[in-house]
């Protein structure tokens, strides 16, 4: 899992799905308020920039100048579409976490709550 320093690296980097294809820019990562781990990049796509997408950080790699996530651009594109607001609500998250086909884990780990990471610099 990356850093809040290599976090700090990621913002504004193209991001790629697994075949190379572009899918937009990283504009914020998620994390998860319990553990504070990075969980969801919200990248900025599409013809003029409007259209924003939550992508996992779990398994994402950095290339180059790149950040390759392993999901085609497809999966990607057909994801929940969820305001990107300071939290995501707890039904925002499952449904992602769904559509990206994410174990959650046990019972007891169900509740996850997403903020946003502020990153300074």
């Amino acid at each position: 899992m990356p850093s809040p320093v290599d976090l700090r690296e990621w913002r504004q980097r193209e991001v790629i799905d697994s075949e190379g294809k572009e899918i937009g820019h990283a504009e914020d990562v998620y994390a998860d308020d319990r553990t504070g781990e990075p969980a969801f990049l919200l990248v900025r796509g599409g013809l003029f920039g409007t259209k924003r997408h939550f992508v996992p950080v779990m398994g994402a790699t950095i290339e180059g100048d790149k950040i390759r996530v392993p999901w085609d651009y497809d999966t990607i594109k057909n994801a929940p579409r969820v305001s990107a607001d300071e939290h995501l609500s707890e039904e925002e998250e499952k449904e992602l976490y769904r559509h990206y086909g994410l174990d959650r884990g046990d019972a007891e780990a169900t509740v996850l709550v997403l903020r946003r990471i502020v990153i300074v610099g």
